[in-house]
């Protein structure tokens, strides 16, 4: 499995670019050396492949989901980051995927 973190909206360029800064900016701020790419949507399942952890935009649908489950991918939401509400609890769970 690739150590990659993987932020994915429909197009893969605005929502997800965003939230990946925000936590690629996280990561350099606290040492944390871990590649992170925006992606769009419509190629989740093939990007699943390359990644250990997923954030979403908009709630995957079950298939990628069951994906992401037999790839052991860690699943979080983005939205927290958008929001500022409840972004230092997924992104301290983000972290601890990073040390698997």
């Amino acid at each position: 499995m690739a150590r990659k973190l993987i932020v994915a909206c429909g197009s893969g360029v605005a929502t997800s670019t965003t939230i990946a800064e925000k936590i690629k900016n996280r990561f350099e701020n606290d040492g944390i050396h871990f590649p992170v790419e925006a992606v769009d949507y419509k190629s989740i399942l093939s990007e699943l492949r390359n990644a250990s952890i997923y954030v979403y935009i908009a709630k995957p649908d079950q298939a990628v989901l069951d994906e992401a489950e037999r790839l052991n991918v860690d699943v979080y939401p983005g939205i927290p980051f958008l929001t500022g509400m409840g972004d230092q609890e997924v992104y301290e769970k983000i972290v601890e995927s990073t040390k698997k």
